[in-house]
Formats: structure tokens, sequence, C-alpha cells
């Protein structure tokens, strides 16, 4: 819903520009020697509105050879481009000229976000280019944050904001710890406005790192929350409290114009033959997730206006909001207390206690039913009822509730709803092992492969399940392959099948020498802690479990044993045990992620851990021959 400040638009731009260096976040070649911004907010009289007038300067130099580097200035339909201005060692280049686009990325279907762009040389050693941008945003709602870091190192940055007296905004310092960053105020008598100063000294490039918490969670940054304003006695409210951007988006979701009666007639359509409660909801979530396709779709007011639900419907497909609104407008034709979501993922840093469009990019449908709040999130296309991804998980939201609103939090399932077990029952065979298999997978666990499997053509979804069990590994031979229904997300999913791993056993005399774990999951997993600057996010909770039996060969014996692993804290948990019931030898092994967000403060321990699973993995069990 919300567009970051922070744009990639990197791939767009090498296209046009395949000379470019792109190693700006790590090229200690650019620095910005010196940055000088400057926001105010205006009255535009003649359009009876407040904007916001911008004024951005930044000088590049460059400390060792010649390089061409990208500019890019992202815009809107409530953002304009006023001017834009560059120098190269003082001259202005007149082969260069800024080209104006959309902007458009593989993961949004439509986007009003426009970009501004062009290559800007910097000559020599010790070259110097100059670039200014002059926006204005056109709402002060949009005007949500301003950013302090760049792709490259900054030296010295001024940031003014110019907030007339007339005009109530709150600026909400983020991130500032551990950074050479000062403030200091004046008041201007003449516009009577104050004048907030933020000066910043060494500031370091952003880095490009996986698995990172989002920009607002990392980087040094002010949340601009404009509350109010007050020009001739008239008030304009924008989000003082939480009650008035609720009011604001309500107003937007009650001019949808949706068609009841097309709407009612599909959901009679999706739940005929039923007569339980819950089978009909799980039908209509369940039809939205297999029918309508998610698309992203930002434009203006359009960015958190909904479309009409019947023309999700008819067309296949929508935003989140579209489908939101969809679910919501099904099962209420139903009877169902259903109502629209506003919520943030866990890429936005806020909540609702500080109002603000930066707060939530997500919505979702609430099922009010036999006195619980149930979340129903239909761009998890294959996630089943009451299961909620780690993007949301815990998250605050807005609940849709008439004039009023609701704040409460999405439930934060333990790690047991991701399962990942796996239960084999081997034995010896010359070189190789064999045997039987059944597995079973949950939650997000069970998501990630049915996506997987539904991005391939349909006749190769059993050789690309296989595959996946097999790690590709040709000695690693699946036969009499059986899974349950992929396409019904209400059940877990299950396989079953014959093993074959080839020259899994090696012989010596009269001992066999034995693998038992073939997956071995992270045991390469080791952050490199002298280049690792961020904290690590796993993708979702993970529980995963192995367990092996296999039949001692006649006369041979246990004689050696890989050691076992205990490993338990309050983020994960590794434990790998065997135990010798009579003839057999019993593997088991346990990896639970707990918490997802493990700290940089927290790799050194993490690799220590990761180093006792890893001994384990690279020792092998030894039989003797009585």
């Amino acid at each position: 819903m919300v567009k970051s400040i922070v744009a990639v638009f990197l791939l767009t731009f090498c296209i046009l520009f395949p000379g470019v260096n792109f190693g700006a976040e790590k090229d200690s070649n650019v620095v910005i020697s010196d940055s000088k911004e400057m926001y105010e907010f205006v009255l535009q009289k003649s359009a009876g509105i407040v904007a916001v007038k911008q004024n951005i300067t930044t000088n590049y130099y460059c400390n060792d050879y010649r390089t061409t580097i990208p500019i890019a200035e992202m815009y809107d339909n409530e953002t304009l481009i006023d001017d834009v201005d560059f120098t190269v060692d003082g001259k202005k280049p007149k082969d260069i000229k800024p080209k104006y686009s959309y902007y458009d990325v593989d993961d949004y279907f439509y986007s009003d976000e426009h970009v501004c762009y062009f290559p800007l040389p910097l000559e020599r050693k010790g070259s110097s280019s100059s670039v200014v941008f002059k926006k204005t945003v056109t709402d002060p709602r949009y005007f949500i944050n301003i950013f302090f870091s760049d792709s490259y190192l900054i030296l010295n940055k001024e940031v003014n904001i110019k907030v007339p007296r007339w005009m109530k905004v709150e600026l909400k310092e983020m991130n500032f710890k551990g950074f050479q960053i000062t403030k200091t105020s004046n008041y201007d008598k003449g516009d009577d406005a104050d004048i907030y100063t933020y000066t910043v000294k060494n500031l370091p490039a952003r880095e490009g790192e996986s698995n990172c918490p989002g920009p607002t969670y990392i980087y040094p940054h002010i949340l601009v929350l404009a509350k109010e304003a007050t020009v001739d006695n008239v008030k304009k409210t924008y989000f003082n409290t939480v009650a008035d951007q609720y009011a604001w988006y309500r107003q937007l979701v009650n001019n949808i114009g949706n068609d009841e009666t097309i709407i009612k007639a599909r959901a009679q359509e999706i739940t005929a033959g039923l007569t339980n409660d819950l089978d009909k909801i799980k039908a209509v979530f369940y039809w939205m997730q297999n029918n309508v396709r998610y698309v992203a779709f930002e434009d203006g007011i359009a960015g958190f206006k909904p479309d009409k639900a019947n023309e999700v419907i008819r067309k296949k497909y929508g935003d989140c909001k579209g489908m939101a609104n969809a679910t919501k407008e099904l099962l209420k034709s139903l009877g169902y207390d259903a109502r629209l979501v506003w919520i943030g993922t866990n890429h936005i840093a806020y909540d609702y206690s500080t109002p603000s469009l930066s707060v939530d990019n997500h919505m979702i449908c609430a099922l009010k039913f036999q006195g619980k709040m149930y979340f129903l999130d239909a761009t998890e296309t294959y996630l089943g009822f009451n299961e909620y991804a780690e993007r949301i998980q815990g998250r605050q939201v807005l609940v849709e509730d008439g004039d009023k609103y609701i704040l409460t939090n999405i439930p934060s399932p333990s790690y047991l709803q991701n399962i990942d077990h796996e239960s084999r029952k081997l034995s010896i065979s010359g070189t190789d092992l064999t045997g039987t298999a059944t597995h079973e997978w949950k939650g997000e666990e069970k998501e990630t492969i049915i996506s997987q499997l539904n991005a391939i053509k349909k006749d190769k979804t059993e050789e690309s399940f296989i595959r996946y069990l097999s790690d590709d590994n040709k000695d690693y031979v699946i036969t009499n392959f059986k899974t349950s229904d992929v396409n019904n997300f209400d059940e877990d999913l299950t396989a079953s099948y014959s093993v074959n791993h080839k020259n899994a056993v090696s012989s010596f005399s009269k001992e066999y020498y034995v693998d038992l774990d073939f997956s071995k999951e992270m045991n390469s997993f080791i952050f490199d802690t002298a280049k690792r600057s961020l904290d690590y996010w796993f993708p979702h909770k993970t529980d995963i479990e192995r367990e092996t039996e296999l039949t001692l060969p006649s006369g041979y014996t246990v004689t050696s044993l890989p050691p076992n692993v205990e490993v338990r804290n309050s983020n994960y948990e590794f434990t790998v045990t065997y135990t010798q019931p009579p003839g057999k030898l019993v593997y088991k092994k346990s990896i639970i992620i707990k918490n997802t967000k493990l700290q940089k403060s927290q790799f050194a321990q993490w690799n220590k851990d990761i180093e006792k699973l890893a001994a384990s993995y690279n020792e092998q069990v030894v039989l003797t021959a009585k």
C-alpha cells in the first residue's frame, strides 16, 4: 500500500546504462562530500492545500578512479519533481538529459511510482559532481519520513525542516543511536516558523545484506507525523490520532460501490451443498486463494482504496486491498461478521502509536466467528484457515468496527505451526540403504513446497517434488511416490515413498561405515562476523524433525557413533540422539527455530552451536561383525 522512500531502481538503470558502476554500497571510490536538504510546509492558497516543498542538494566526490554513478529520484501522483539540475566539476554536461518514466518492477502489476534518472560522471580522481532536486509533496499525509543514509558514505549532511507555527507536526527521531547526529532549532520570526536542523557526520553507506530487517529498523531517519494545520482560524486535521487515520481510511472504503447482487450469487455458488458454517467460511477463503491472483497496485488514493469486490471476482485478480474487500463481502453476503483490516507487515518498524501512512502496507480480512477473531489473508495462497505467515504474526492491526475501530494483534503461533517431519525405516543392502519413508509438512513449510510445485507445469509436479526430496542427488532414488492432495490447503501435506540411497554404505573388512543423515540441514550455516553487519531474520519459525530407524545386519553390532548434540536456548534448539533398541539403531534429529530474529550479538554463539551440529554430521556410524 504505502511506497517506501528508499526505492530499488538498479535493475532498470542497469539495462539503460550498462556501463554504470553499481557497487556503490561497497565502493569507497565515491563518497558524498556534502549534502543539504530543506523541507518546508507551505500554504498554497490558490489550491487550498498545504504542500511540502523539498530542496535536496548532493555533492559527490571521486577518491580514486574515473566512474559513472546512477542518479535516480522517485516521484508519484502525490509528489512532483519541479526541477532537476546537475554539474560535473562546475560545468553543466550538454550530452546528459534526465529521463522520466514509470518505475516498473516485477512485483507490481501497476504503480503510480515514477523515476527521474540519469548517469552522472566523475571524470577523474578529485572530481566533484553536484545534483539538485526540487520537489513538492501535495498532501502532508504522504510526507512520511526522511532517511539520512545513502548508497555512499556521507561525510557531511545537513537536514533542515521548516514548520510554520500554524502547522502541527511531530518529528520522531528513529535509529539515531551510534551515529554522529546533532540537532538544533531556531525561530524564524519573519515566517513565524520553527526550523529544525540536523547535522550528520561520517554516516556509513547502506548495506545490502540478505534476510536483514527492513530499513525503518536500521537506518537513522525522521518519522514525520503531520497532525493538523490551522489557517485563518480554520483547522484541517490530518492524522492527529489513530481515530483520524481510521476516519480517513473509513471514508475511502465506504464509497467503493460493491454490487451486492453479484457478490451474493457467487458466494452461494461457492458454498453450494455446504451446511456447516465453518465449511462455508473455509470454502470462501480457499476459493479466493485458488481463483484470484494477487497483483500489487499502487496509484495515489487507489493505493489505499480497495477495488470493488465484484470487479475482483470478475477479473480474477486484485491487490491486497481488493482481495481483502472481496473476501469480506463474500462472507458478509452469507451473513457472517467480516471486516477490513489494515496492517503493517514485519518489514515496518512502526505501529499505530504513530498515526501515519507509513504504519501499514497491507490489508486483510477479519472474521468474528463464535466469539473469536480470525484473520484471513488471501494473498497467502497456500496457507490454511487460522494459519498465519511470519510477516504478519503478532503485528498490531486496525480492524474496521463501524465508525469506531479495534486495535488488536494477529496471533503469533509457535514453531509447531510449521512442521517438517520425516521418518525413514532402512536396512543395508550391499553398499546401499534401502527402505521406506513418510514425510509431513504444515504451515509455512507446506506453503513453501506447494508454491514451488504450482510454479511449474502440472505434468512435472511429481518429478519436481522427487527432485526436491532427493536434493537433486541421483544416488538418492525415490520410487512408489504418493502424496496427499496438494490442492487441499486445509489439510497437512504428506508424502510416502520407497528409498534406495546408493553408495551410502562403505565396507572395510568386517566393518560397515554408515551415514544416517542424508539432508544435513544447516550444515554450513555460519555467519562471517567480520563481514555481516546486520541482524539476520529467518523467513519463518521452523520445526524440522528427522528420524531414521536402521535394521542392523545379522551378526553386526554398533561399535562407534557420532556424538549426540544438545543445544537449547530461547531462540533455537539443535538435538541429535542415537538409541539402540534390540536389532535396531534409531537416529533422531531436531532443528527448531523459535525466534526468527537473530541479533548480530548472537552470531558467535550460533556459529559455535552450528559447529557442534556439523561435528556430529561429519562422523559416521560404525558397525562391526561380532
